[in-house]
């Protein structure tokens, strides 16, 4: 996982996470990813909890259209772009000078500029579970529809996760992380 970072919370924000919402919140924080996240600033973004169960975002997916074992294939892919944490923003960006990937799937570049006025067109807060699902689907419907026919070609879980991973999030080959992704989600029967 590229290194992420939370939005950063002000200190009569944190005095009010105490007892029950201490609770509530620490049983939405997704388990922690295999790299440490570290710390960064990040969008403006409320700071209610965004994350939801890889069994919420599999069942909205589902509703949104999607077949089973792409939904999964998506969700496996968020595990790893982001733990499941739609306010999630990339530390240290690749590309010099961008603000780096945002979100469920890491929105990068010019995808992440037409993620923010999308969400702005909607009303809705950029790390909003529901907008971000939305704007997966209007990608897969429009300016990804290449992406989303191989996509829907798979027939399993780890094929359609495969090939989410390398034609539509398309993360750099640079590490190899990509293509041990790809092969991990091919060798699980799902």
């Amino acid at each position: 996982m590229r290194p992420r970072a939370r939005p950063e919370q002000t200190e009569a924000q944190s005095s009010t996470a105490t007892g029950i919402g201490q609770a509530l919140m620490e049983a939405l924080t997704p388990e922690a990813p295999t790299e440490s996240p570290k710390e960064s600033a990040a969008p403006e973004t409320s700071l209610r909890p965004q994350a939801r169960s890889g069994d919420d975002l599999y069942r909205g997916l589902i509703k949104r259209g999607l077949p089973e074992h792409v939904a999964k294939g998506f969700v496996m892919n968020f595990r790893d772009e982001s733990g499941l944490d739609s306010n999630i923003n990339e530390k240290d960006p690749l590309v010099a000078g961008s603000r780096g990937g945002f979100g469920l799937y890491q929105v990068t570049g010019p995808r992440r500029v037409a993620y923010e006025a999308f969400a702005k067109e909607q009303g809705k807060d950029l790390g909003d579970v529901d907008a971000q699902l939305d704007f997966l689907m209007v990608e897969l419907g429009g300016t990804e529809a290449p992406a989303s026919r191989s996509i829907m070609n798979t027939t399993t879980a780890g094929e359609a996760a495969s090939v989410i991973v390398n034609k539509f999030l398309r993360p750099s080959t640079k590490h190899g992380y990509r293509q041990s992704r790809s092969a991990r989600y091919l060798s699980q029967n799902l």
